[in-house]
């Protein structure tokens, strides 16, 4: 079980990794940060998606969506996952700021209280933190082969999720990998409330390990 909930971490990563790499190197492109044309708002919901080529073909140019700098979205988040015959379903939570965060947190599917992981992604930074083993990744966008070999990068990754989050509230990805992953969310609760810690002291408790090798399982690099 530690093991199927670790995964839940980076494959919600591997999601947006997958699903922007064909809008990365729009992103590189245009680099001008949006401008506050529109304020954000809860969106309707609309039937469960799931991805393929044709739509990947149709998908608006995400880096041009027009959010204030700043804006703040929240939600609750169950995730469920299934990879070789196994699956786990748990509860957690998605926190942004635009241009600033964007951090996942997932908690004990049994007791529905500690958390047990969270994803954290800043510009600059990727930080993953695996509460359950006291381990945590922590690298910058370049030195992760996975987004790197993709041109993925915060941008990109901010734009799949803030797309995502004002078009629907159930998403379900098939991550291709080794073995691939089936990923399904649902989101609830949206909200912008500001009252939140944005960026995670890691303890000192915690080991390091290396991101790159914990990819290396999910998906070719």
């Amino acid at each position: 079980m530690k093991k199927i909930i670790w995964l839940l971490l980076p494959a919600m990563l591997l999601c947006a990794a997958c699903r922007s790499g064909k809008s990365g190197t729009k992103g590189k492109k245009d680099p001008t940060t949006p401008t506050a044309t529109v304020a954000t708002s809860s969106p309707t919901p609309t039937p469960t998606t799931t991805p393929s080529s044709k739509q990947d073909k149709e998908d608006p140019d995400l880096s041009k969506m027009n959010i204030p700098v700043g804006s703040n979205f929240t939600s609750k988040v169950r995730v469920t996952i299934t990879q070789n015959g196994k699956e786990i379903t748990t509860n957690g939570s998605l926190r942004m700021r635009y241009d600033d965060v964007i951090q996942i947190t997932l908690v004990d599917p049994l007791l529905g209280i500690a958390e047990v992981g969270r994803v954290e992604l800043s510009p600059e930074n990727v930080l993953i933190i695996d509460r359950m083993n006291k381990r945590y990744v922590s690298t910058s966008y370049d030195e992760f082969s996975a987004l790197k070999s993709r041109n993925i990068d915060f941008r990109t990754i901010q734009a799949f999720f803030w797309q995502e989050a004002r078009n629907g509230d159930k998403f379900a990805y098939t991550i291709p990998a080794k073995n691939d992953i089936k990923l399904h969310l649902t989101l609830s609760n949206k909200g912008n409330a500001s009252n939140w810690n944005a960026h995670t002291q890691v303890s000192g408790k915690y080991t390091k390990t290396d991101a790159n090798k914990l990819f290396s399982s999910m998906i070719p690099q």
